[in-house]
């Protein structure tokens, strides 16, 4: 299978025009010429993801977050850069594409993974866009006091540690979440009448919007939130290409510590 194969297989999945203006998915660097016989999947291209790849010779590694994603200016090799990523791909033929904020917002994408590891089931968008497309889900459990849930959101997840924002000592029953940085949704869960906001990275004012609203903010962390997408993605892609050898990049050790 030719690169370019590949990527008008995948786009017509995930369109590139669902991504935000800021955004940067896409083909980051490569020939699309380029036999790919073996995929590694990562949230990151980090230096673990980006040797073994060169150890195990991979063709394509297929990235959640852009490599690129601010405008580079130059490209000078040091160490433990993005630059010296790059060039270390470059020189040994790995192409390297992305898939952001459009794979955040088609319906089986990063949110849902996310809900569906916490056996969510019947599913909304907590903000919804056209042609069943949005961000976040949200949906209703039986009703639960918000401790014993995040105890047992902890166990699904596999988590040592939450930051939880809010009041822990009551019942709660609509749950929304977000794979990535839900600042920006806290209003959309108010809109929605939901009780716990399941998702990373919020700031003081959001907690404190939260808080006024009576909405529990579970930080679960960023890669936390957004890991259980890559092997969904894998299934999809070996699905459809059975010949083609695919495996997934993990962190060794959790990003955060809380002490």
């Amino acid at each position: 299978m030719k690169l370019k194969d590949f990527i008008n297989w995948y786009e017509k999945l995930v369109p590139l025009e669902l991504q935000e203006d800021f955004d940067n998915s896409g083909l980051q660097f490569g020939n699309l010429d380029k036999e790919i016989k073996k995929i590694f999947i990562s949230l990151d291209l980090d230096d673990n993801c980006l040797n073994r790849a060169i150890k195990e010779k991979y063709d394509l590694i297929f990235t959640h977050h852009p490599v690129i994603f601010h405008p580079l200016k130059n490209i000078i090799e040091q160490d433990n850069s993005v630059n010296t990523r790059l060039i270390n791909a470059i020189r040994n033929d790995i192409c390297i594409y992305s898939s952001h904020t459009n794979l955040d917002s088609v319906e089986f994408g990063v949110s849902d993974a996310l809900a569906k590891q916490l056996r969510l089931i019947n599913t909304k968008f907590l903000d919804s866009h056209k042609n069943n497309t949005g961000y976040g889900k949200y949906a209703d459990i039986d009703e639960i006091f918000a401790e014993d849930f995040i105890y047992d959101l902890k166990n699904k997840l596999n988590l040592e540690n939450v930051i939880v924002y809010g009041n822990t000592n009551r019942k709660i029953k609509r749950i929304a979440v977000l794979g990535g940085s839900g600042g920006h949704f806290i209003q959309n869960c108010i809109d929605n009448n939901c009780d716990v906001f399941v998702s990373s990275e919020f700031k003081y004012d959001e907690q404190i919007d939260a808080q006024d609203n009576n909405l529990v903010l579970i930080d679960i962390g960023h890669y936390e939130s957004e890991k259980f997408i890559l092997e969904p993605l894998r299934q999809t892609i070996q699905k459809s290409f059975p010949e083609i050898k695919i495996d997934v990049n993990y962190l060794e050790k959790p990003t955060r510590k809380i002490f």
